[in-house]
């Protein structure tokens, strides 16, 4: 390896305490090139199907590709892998902040963390120097505290943390880096807390090494040029996510709510109340946009991190929050106890409903309030991460748990796939590649897996089809993709999505949309054979990309998670509103779609895999 790759992989076995060093196999970053390629390999190596994601033997693997820890934009990405128990699928969860470079400055190209240590400790990496230190101090406490007291003890230290939900095992909890970016929703924290491992904490001292550095700089002075002539760069800066505040207010606002209520929710949640908290940006190592949030709440004085402001708006738009500052601090109360907002702010709602059809009644929610507001997510977040009451811990056992207890046919109430609540609903925003992508994805509805190239609505065709060719996509394909009757069919594209995004997860780049709108396939294998000394042409570096995926879904195929599981959500297929959403189920010019578009867009999503699916074995969807 002449250069990206330290070479080496860190084995830490919790249970006897036993820290190793092995050989960083070159056929995996040959034949995956890195980080998510790799991390599936490493999974398979070291894990047995059937694994409950919540013993010993189900390994947790941190790694990070190539170009994290280099000068090359928006690569600080770390990858983790684990079975989770929300779903029981193989996930790959993705980080930022300073966890992968540190990682990577350490000499370490990926790290396994197998068994349970027999009490609470700490993973303490130092370059060569490891050891697992005992943390039953830190048991207990919040992400922000654990991690605020760690930096005073290990100054310059990147810091994995998980809280109470976690050491609880909260199948909703999700472990944070450097207390504001988020790693493994769906239970990745859980898997870390019935380890009893606390923290993990790394730094290095050295640095990755280049094959071509002149070659290097020459790529990434041309992207800097690139980067400094952005038209949104100081809004970007400025104002980070909530800067498209009018493409995600369209989407956040309730079924059929007028223009005086849109005007409303912006005065509470858009860019001048985000200004009115805003103490600073925090950016990731390499990384050209700061888009994570330091931000002081007046009313207590108190500083929270976030990820994004935009989740505050979020949950405060879907529970109809006072203000821009309730909504953050209730979003610094659930980053601190380490639970995703996502599904806890979707128990809320499914809550809500099960009391407007009348199968949940006040005298029956154990003093959960059930009206819209803050206080239902806070007060719910206490009690799921606690596991008290008989609904605190049914939901913390995730939708299994939320079933089991209002029963089976409550899920008309939900909006579910592979027992993961969706983000996405395409009667609102269109069926792109991300909404597309949660019916297939092994791993259940995430974030950003499969945005490119529809994750900003409204563009025309002729863009589009630039922007798919972009990610490497050959002719013929995009003969496939752009043709009647679909005009887009975001069953084909979205195999093209998921390729891309396994790219930049193996190689360690953001995929956020500021970030990846700067790349293209050809500069892509380029900056790979600077930094690597890897010659690839573009289609052998996406074939790659595409094994990793495919590797990803044959993971998940063995643990009983097929095509069989790929079923949207029932509400898809009804105009009423759900969770303050509704409307016809559309495409994305706006062309109105049948369950049997749905299947068909299915038939060719495989097809375009190279893969023989009949879902009318499945009875169809």
């Amino acid at each position: 390896m002449k250069g990206g790759y330290t070479g080496r992989v860190l084995v830490v076995e919790l249970d006897s305490g036993e820290i190793s060093a092995r050989d960083y196999p070159l056929a995996y970053a040959e034949d995956h090139l890195g980080g998510f390629g790799a991390n599936n390999r490493f999974f398979r190596e070291f894990s047995q199907p059937g694994t409950n994601p919540l013993s010993p033997q189900n390994p947790v693997i941190l790694g990070a590709g190539p170009f994290v820890g280099t000068p090359v934009p928006g690569a600080s990405r770390v990858m983790a892998n684990a079975r989770l128990p929300l779903t029981g699928a193989v996930a790959s969860a993705s980080g930022s902040m300073g966890l992968g470079a540190n990682l990577k400055w350490a000499g370490w190209d990926h790290l396994a963390i197998r068994g349970a240590a027999p009490s609470p400790v700490m993973l303490v990496i130092e370059d060569e120097k490891v050891e697992l230190v005992p943390a039953s101090g830190l048991w207990g406490k919040g992400i922000l505290e654990t991690t605020r007291s760690l930096w005073e003890g290990y100054p310059g230290f990147s810091v994995l943390a998980i809280g109470p939900a976690g050491e609880n095992l909260a199948h909703s909890s999700l472990a944070m880096i450097d207390a504001c970016a988020t790693l493994g929703r769906g239970g990745l924290a859980a898997v870390l807390g019935s380890k009893n491992l606390k923290a993990v904490l790394v730094k290095g001292n050295g640095g990755v090494r280049i094959a071509d550095p002149e070659g290097l700089r020459k790529l990434l002075r041309g992207l800097f040029d690139r980067l400094v002539k952005y038209d949104m760069r100081q809004a970007a800066a400025e104002l980070g996510m909530i800067g498209a505040w009018p493409m995600y207010a369209a989407q956040l606002l309730p079924y059929g709510s007028s223009e005086e209520e849109l005007q409303g929710v912006t005065e509470r949640f858009g860019p001048s109340a985000y200004l009115g908290l805003k103490k600073r940006r925090i950016s990731c190592p390499s990384c050209f946009l700061a888009d994570k949030d330091e931000l002081l709440l007046p009313s207590t004085g108190e500083t929270v991190y976030s990820t994004s402001f935009l989740n505050a708006a979020i949950i405060g738009c879907a529970l109809g929050m006072r203000d821009a500052e309730e909504a953050a601090s209730t979003l610094a109360l659930l980053d601190d106890l380490g639970l995703d907002f996502m599904t806890l702010s979707w128990q809320a709602a499914y809550l809500l409903e099960l009391r407007e059809h009348g199968i949940l009644r006040g005298r029956e929610a154990e003093g959960i309030p059930l009206e819209r507001g803050a206080g239902i997510l806070r007060e719910l977040a206490l009690r799921v991460t606690e596991r008290r009451g008989e609904i605190g811990d049914a939901l913390a056992d995730g939708w299994k748990g939320a079933l089991s207890l209002f029963g089976e046919d409550t899920r008309r109430y939900t909006m579910l796939v592979r027992g993961q609540d969706c983000l996405y609903d395409p009667r609102v925003s269109g069926l792109g590649t991300m909404e597309f992508e949660q019916i297939v994805s092994p791993r259940g509805p995430t974030s950003a897996s499969a945005g490119s190239a529809t994750y900003v609505p409204g563009l025309p065709e002729e863009r589009l089809h630039r922007l798919t060719e972009r990610m490497g996509v050959g002719k013929e394909a995009l003969e496939r993709i752009f043709s009647p009757p679909w005009g887009l069919n975001v069953g084909r594209l979205t195999r093209y999505s998921e390729d891309w995004f396994s790219l930049f997860s193996s190689l360690g780049i953001c995929n956020r949309f500021q970030i990846n709108r700067f790349y293209h396939a050809g500069l892509i294998r380029d900056l790979l054979a600077a930094v690597t000394g890897m010659e690839l042409s573009v289609e052998e570096m996406m074939s790659r990309a595409a094994a990793s995926w495919e590797l990803y879904r044959e993971l998940n195929a063995g643990e009983g998670l097929g095509p069989e599981e790929d079923r949207p959500p029932e509400a898809w297929f009804s105009e009423k509103p759900l969770w303050g959403r509704g409307g016809r189920l559309h495409d994305y010019f706006g062309n109105p779609l049948t369950r049997e578009d749905v299947t068909l867009l299915l038939h060719d999503y495989y097809d375009e895999r190279g893969q023989v699916s009949n879902f009318d074995t499945y009875g169809g969807i």
